[in-house]
């Protein structure tokens, strides 16, 4: 199985830290940004098959990422999950509504991540 190219997009250095940690790197290539706006550069750039998207971010906030992307790009085979501390069901509903695959409130698992992550992608994966 080739590794799934993963964009992590986190302003929280302790975060991304244990996002490298829990996504082993043989099974996830990982690129890390800490803020909107160089994470759509490198989502244009990198193409990456999956994306764990915070909500609160400087530069560009994951809602307008996930517009762009969703809308403008209208790109729908990228997996997105958002990873935020927003847990309110408003919340968890907009980004549903803008066409994500999962949600993950902070604070989470680390154990039990990647599973998740995989877990996600394979079912939110649309068909060619």
């Amino acid at each position: 199985m080739s590794k799934l190219k993963i964009l992590i997009v986190e302003d929280d250095k302790s975060l991304s830290n244990l996002y490298d940690v829990a996504l082993p790197g043989d099974l996830f290539e990982k690129k890390f940004m800490d803020n909107g706006t160089e994470a759509m550069g490198a989502y244009l750039s990198w193409k990456p098959d999956m994306i764990i998207l915070d909500i609160l971010l400087p530069g560009m906030c994951g809602y307008t990422i996930l517009e762009e992307i969703r809308g403008k790009w209208n790109d729908e085979k990228t997996t997105i999950i958002v990873s935020s501390c927003l847990d309110e069901k408003s919340s968890v509903s907009d980004c549903k509504d803008l066409g994500i695959q999962g949600y993950i409130v902070k604070p989470f698992d680390h154990k039990t991540l990647a599973d998740k992550i995989i877990r996600l992608h394979k079912t939110g994966k649309k068909k060619d």
